[in-house]
């Protein structure tokens, strides 16, 4: 590839890297600041390589979430690849032995320009479609390992003490990816459905019906539920295909996941459901938190060769893209519950940070549409409420 051709892919991916740069900073101080070693930070940036997945691993990992929990959490977060290598199929044909780095770092943002971006003359696809996708993941682990190193700095010289609340910036992500969600589905009812699934939920192991460990389980078990009884009949027809049969099978298969989470734990314990407390628990551990992430990038990797793998030559199925439409907001309104689930609302010098920093994150995408500066200006409020109040 000639020097022309480098610095053409530089200037595509350009705007990618003041954004990764900016987004991979937070990601990096949350490890660190979550009691893990700085090198976790640049592991999980390039094994996993998903900004969303990865904030919220990490917000699991920190919350002691089990690994079953965490793995299935992180399959439908990422579900949207499914879809993205659709309309890539033919662009990446003839990349070569490139191809199945160029799949595997088919992020959000790497997609946006592949999309956007056409060959130029002379240029092989592989090298330069693969250049671009080296570039972005570049940007990203710079990002995360500057955040990684910073926390360092700042406790080596007692400065780390004012990070305290930048955590709060998982939170304002998830909220960021749900306005993101509404403002393209314009579907309220999705994202309803995952609050009240995860109250419920929330609820269900108040009363000790069921452990603290499988509440996410839970709440995407009875969102999926509802999600299929409102939503299928349609989806299904619209598309002309057979409504009953689908429907049934999915709110069965929903159905016996959620009576297995409320059932067997019970079962295998005698009858009783240990930790009927929602309270919070000691970190994963190293070790786990390790294999939990490198499952996990088998598992994004997977989603995004699927499309490859399969839908080279026809379309895909209609449960996939009933999934890819519906799920990801409702699992995200999930992971927005579960972030907030030891907040005790009844202390006001508690709650009025969370508040706030929602709210303004909310304000803050809907009239920028810029994540960096939402979870940023949000996050930045949250830490000084909290020590002012």
């Amino acid at each position: 590839m000639n020097q022309y051709l480098r610095r053409q892919a530089v200037k595509i991916t350009t705007p990618i890297f003041f954004g990764y740069i900016a987004i991979g900073i937070p990601f990096g101080l949350m490890i660190v600041n979550s009691g893990y070693p700085w090198w976790l930070a640049p592991l999980m940036s390039l094994t996993m390589y998903a900004g969303a997945g990865q904030y919220i691993a990490v917000g699991l990992f920190a919350s002691g979430a089990a690994l079953h929990e965490i793995l299935v959490t992180e399959l439908f977060v990422n579900i949207r690849h499914i879809v993205y290598g659709l309309s890539l199929i033919t662009k990446f044909k003839n990349t070569g032995s490139w191809k199945p780095y160029i799949i595997f770092a088919l992020t959000d943002e790497t997609y946006a320009v592949q999309t956007g971006t056409e060959l130029p003359k002379g240029a092989e696809p592989g090298p330069f479609f693969g250049l671009i996708s080296l570039l972005d993941q570049t940007y990203w682990v710079v990002g995360t390992v500057i955040g990684a190193l910073a926390y360092n700095v700042l406790e080596h010289y007692n400065l780390a003490q004012y990070l305290t609340g930048v955590d709060f910036a998982l939170n304002s992500l998830f909220v960021v990816i749900l306005c993101s969600q509404l403002l393209k589905s314009h579907d309220v009812v999705p994202p309803f459905v995952g609050l009240v699934s995860g109250v419920a939920a929330l609820v269900l192991c108040r009363m000790q019906w069921m452990s603290a460990t499988n509440i996410v389980l839970a709440s995407i078990g009875m969102g999926v539920a509802a999600i299929v009884v409102l939503r299928a009949p349609a989806f299904y027809r619209q598309q002309g295909e057979a409504v009953h049969s689908a429907v049934f099978v999915s709110v069965v298969a929903a159905a016996a996941g959620l009576v297995a989470l409320l059932v067997v734990p019970s079962v295998l314990r005698g009858g009783t459901v240990v930790q009927p407390q929602i309270a919070a628990k000691e970190a994963l551990p190293l070790g786990m938190a390790i294999c939990a992430a490198l499952i996990s990038a088998l598992i994004i990797f997977g989603e995004r060769l699927f499309p490859f793998a399969l839908f080279s030559k026809k379309d895909p199925p209609a449960l996939v893209r009933f999934i890819e439409r519906y799920i990801p907001s409702m699992v995200m309104a999930v992971l927005i519950v579960y972030s907030l689930k030891d907040v005790n609302v009844a202390q006001p010098v508690v709650a009025i940070p969370y508040a706030a920093g929602i709210g303004a994150t909310v304000v803050l995408q809907l009239v920028c549409r810029n994540s960096m500066v939402s979870i940023f200006g949000s996050t930045i409020l949250f830490m000084v409420l909290s020590r002012m109040l």
